[in-house]
């Protein structure tokens, strides 16, 4: 009983002195203006729909691609790729803000998966439904 006592007595000081450290940490979640633009700019592209995203699976290289915009993104391990006519900005972004461009653009790939397979699998159903009525 003394020692589970003297065990959660102990983990909380460590738990305590993890929270102080990581908040007086003057780095902590410090993100250069270029970076916080590049993630609002990949934000505000993955979403429309006139973009087109492309992955690949080998390298997990995501591509982020805008012709009425005219940009062009390449998103590879930490390093965050903007192209344009014009410019070609190479940053290298970590953290959190890489974690979440990751999962936005997973998750409207998923969706646009899903939208695709949905649309395949309704024309399957009326091509059946016509070769069944032509065998009768």
């Amino acid at each position: 009983m003394i020692n589970k006592i003297l065990h959660k007595t102990k983990r909380f000081i460590q738990k305590q002195g993890i929270r102080i450290k990581k908040a007086s940490d003057p780095l902590r979640n410090v993100k250069s203006t270029h970076e916080r633009e590049c993630l609002a700019i990949c934000k505000r592209l993955i979403p429309l729909k006139e973009t087109l995203l492309l992955i690949t699976p080998l390298s997990d290289k995501k591509y982020i691609r805008n012709d009425e915009l005219d940009i062009f993104v390449i998103i590879q391990e930490r390093h965050v790729q903007i192209i344009n006519h014009v410019y070609s900005y190479s940053i290298t972004i970590e953290g959190k803000g890489l974690d979440t461009v990751t999962t936005i653009f997973n998750q409207e790939l998923e969706t646009r998966r899903l939208e695709f397979e949905t649309e395949i699998t309704s024309n399957i159903k009326h091509s059946l439904k016509t070769i069944l009525k032509n065998i009768n």
